[in-house]
């Protein structure tokens, strides 16, 4: 792990979702205003991110390597997602919710923001958590993740929407321009460059915020069973099939630790919304990711702490 309390540093990100959950108690903000900086992080300050990161790193050595470990989690979550919500006795619905929203991770939205804080814009940690974000949540959310939704839920047929979807997302281009930059080199102007540092580093902050107004606690009102065990599925589970696959796959620090950082993260908030569309119960999904989002404050701790100890 990179050297400097790391623990820290991430208490620092979850003090500003704590601000965001202030700001909504007294009713200064809530689900309009948390809209409005989700689609400035979607559109402005991610992409912005992903081309500063990619431009001046690229993908790290081993990144694939990464991936598979992620895919690896992914599928195992999502198999004991179904599994344990059946075990429950919960509908089928339930269970294609908790088959997306035990495995997808927010990768995105919340990962890149984290391993950013952790290891900083170079060395490859950065570029590795944005493909792991673009193969194993995105691309594999609106496709396998499509499926499974379509499935269980019977919402509807899986379509080229999915992937119309996929590329209308502003990520797309500039994960493609980043690397075009970092491969040919070409030099941008020094006020393009600052300009996008200045937007991209603002993604952590936005997006804590933005979590911390979206919280809904009365979504988790007599489901605590059911939403405790797809959540230890989600933040458990997955980091420890990531680590076990790292392992497995001979990764070497810091790719290993960014597989398992990025299956550690909490439930994927796109995943939340795939499940309401095709179907599946959108309400269990939708408490799910908040309950994620909570425990991830005791479990990423944790995860980062086992890294130091398990990882040569």
């Amino acid at each position: 792990m990179p050297s400097g309390d790391l623990i820290s540093q991430l208490l620092a990100l979850f003090a500003v979702l704590g601000v965001g959950v202030l700001l909504r108690a007294l009713g200064r903000g809530g689900q309009a205003e948390a809209a409005v900086l989700h689609r400035l992080v979607i559109e402005v300050t991610t992409p912005a991110l992903v081309l500063s990161v990619l431009r001046r790193s690229g993908i790290g050595h081993g990144a694939w390597g990464a991936v598979a470990a992620s895919t690896a989690a992914l599928l195992a979550c999502a198999l004991a997602g179904v599994a344990v919500a059946r075990a429950l006795g919960l509908p089928r619905a339930a269970q294609g919710a908790a088959g997306l929203v035990g495995s997808f991770s927010n990768t995105g939205f919340l990962g890149i923001p984290v391993v950013l804080a952790l290891y900083g814009p170079t060395g490859g940690a950065a570029g590795t958590a944005i493909l792991v974000d673009s193969i194993v949540t995105t691309l594999m959310l609106w496709t396998l993740g499509v499926a499974l939704a379509a499935r269980m839920g019977g919402g509807g047929d899986v379509d080229g929407r999915s992937v119309l979807a996929l590329l209308r997302q502003p990520a797309v281009p500039s994960i493609a321009l980043g690397l075009a930059l970092h491969a040919l080199p070409i030099p941008l102007p020094s006020w393009l460059t600052r300009a996008l540092d200045a937007l991209g580093s603002a993604t952590p902050t936005l997006v804590f915020l933005a979590l911390g107004l979206s919280l809904d606690l009365r979504s988790l009102r007599g489901r605590v069973r059911p939403l405790a065990a797809v959540a230890a599925v989600k933040l458990l589970l997955a980091p420890a099939v990531a680590l076990g696959a790292a392992v497995a796959l001979g990764l070497e620090r810091p790719i290993s630790e960014v597989a398992v950082l990025q299956s550690a993260m909490p439930t994927s908030m796109v995943s939340v919304i795939i499940a309401a569309r095709y179907g599946c119960d959108g309400s269990f999904a939708a408490a799910t990711a908040v309950v994620t989002t909570l425990g991830a404050l005791v479990s990423l701790p944790l995860v980062i702490e086992a890294l130091r100890r398990l990882l040569p």
